[in-house]
């Protein structure tokens, strides 16, 4: 085998870990002969896509741009070492979080596996592998590696959370300003302009506010909706990109079973005008008069 700075070995096998996901295992040996024999184990699992590196400068190139599930490094290699390829990959945020296992046959006291584990490495392998320990313990990182990436997902939803929170304080800190506002000028006008203006003044501002309310309410419930329901405004734009924000709110709410009442509610206006939207909506979806809209949305 020609020593390639990348290279990717794919076999068809039985997956032993999940049916649906193949992980990406990188090895970073200076010795073709280990590469070569690393290569043999791992591409009779056909959950396993193989890249390789000849030097932790290569690894660390490699594992920016493929990002893999887990990375295997010997220790001893020339340009970088592995316990420097360890601790660069540590520093870029794109790669902390990849489980590394350290492999040699030199460094073999409890000093250098402390170092190793120091430096930022999940596990620590000996020289010459052993097939059933070598399996065994990428099994166990992949578990740690699909375990990172569940909590970067709640993080990150967590995070989307709180900030569509904090924009909702923001938002109702200006309703407040606004009413207040609104109130003090009534006050003065009501000295000067008679019953019906005062009406009409009030309708406007019960308007002003329940749309102002709506806007703030539907922040915190697209976030939820998406949570939920991943990807669902772009697979209804992908049938029509010309909806409005109204026309893609309606969507949500008609995914949700939501009656032509409960969402003139919702939008205070009648349902009447829903029916319209609705309408409206079927036309630019490329929809039949009597093609179902919920229908629709829950095949989506």
């Amino acid at each position: 085998m020609q020593d390639k700075p990348h290279a990717v070995f794919c076999i068809e096998h039985c997956c032993r870990i999940q049916d649906s996901k193949r992980y990406k295992i990188l090895i970073v040996d200076d010795d073709p002969g280990i590469l070569k024999m690393l290569i043999d184990i791992l591409v009779q699992n056909s959950a396993y896509e193989v890249l390789t590196a000849g030097d932790g400068k290569a690894a660390c190139a490699i594992a920016a741009s493929e990002l893999p599930d887990i990375i295997i490094t010997d220790w001893e290699m020339p340009i970088m070492n592995g316990i420097e390829v360890v601790k660069e990959l540590k520093r870029n945020p794109l790669t902390s979080d990849i489980p590394i296992i350290i492999s040699t046959g030199v460094m073999i006291e409890a000093s250098h596996m402390n170092h190793a584990f120091v430096s930022g490495a999940v596990d620590y392998i000996r020289k010459p592998f052993n097939e059933i320990e070598l399996n065994a313990r990428i099994e166990n990182m992949i578990q740690i590696s699909d375990q990172y990436a569940t909590i970067k997902r709640q993080n990150k939803l967590l995070q989307t959370q709180l900030t569509s929170e904090i924009l909702k304080i923001q938002q109702f800190d200006e309703l407040k300003k606004w009413t207040v506002k609104q109130l003090t000028l009534l006050k003065v006008k009501g000295k000067i302009i008679d019953e019906k203006d005062i009406n009409r003044t009030l309708v406007e501002t019960e308007r002003t506010l329940n749309s102002k309310a709506y806007k703030t309410t539907w922040v915190d419930f697209e976030s939820h909706f998406e949570t939920v329901n991943p990807g669902f405004f772009e697979k209804v734009n992908a049938h029509s990109g010309s909806l409005t924000i109204n026309e893609l709110r309606l969507c949500a709410f008609l995914k949700l079973h939501m009656s032509n009442k409960e969402i003139s509610q919702i939008l205070y206006t009648s349902a009447d005008s829903v029916n319209t939207a609705r309408k409206r909506l079927k036309k630019k979806l490329g929809m039949l008069a009597e093609d179902s809209l919920q229908q629709f949305f829950q095949n989506l």
